[in-house]
């Protein structure tokens, strides 16, 4: 698991803050429902394709880093994460598909 600390790190990967983080997922569940029909995207400028549907997503996820004196890999601490249930999540926008050949920016 990488700790990127933003949201464009993390999908970029360029100047990513590359701090491995040790880490269990005690639990997760993710739920994807399709909402809406299937949509193909043809980009051949950016040498992408795929299709894609709409969704909503809900996810419930336990995790927990160890209690250790190993620094590079943990605060050293400990840490417990728990998210609020599942039925809570909401869901402003999902997408399920699958891609070809794309780059993402």
């Amino acid at each position: 698991m990488f700790d990127a600390f933003t949201v464009p790190n993390s999908i970029a990967g360029v100047n990513r803050a590359v701090n491995l983080v040790l880490a269990t997922f005690n639990s997760l569940e993710m739920e994807w429902t399709a909402t809406g029909a299937p949509q193909t995207v043809n980009e051949p400028v950016n040498q992408m394709r795929g299709t894609f549907i709409e969704a909503t997503a809900t996810i419930e996820v336990t995790a927990t880093t160890p209690r250790t004196l190993e620094t590079t890999l943990s605060n050293g601490h400990g840490f417990r994460f728990t998210s609020d249930p599942a039925a809570t999540t909401i869901s402003d926008f999902a997408l399920i598909g699958e891609e070809q050949n794309g780059v993402y920016y």
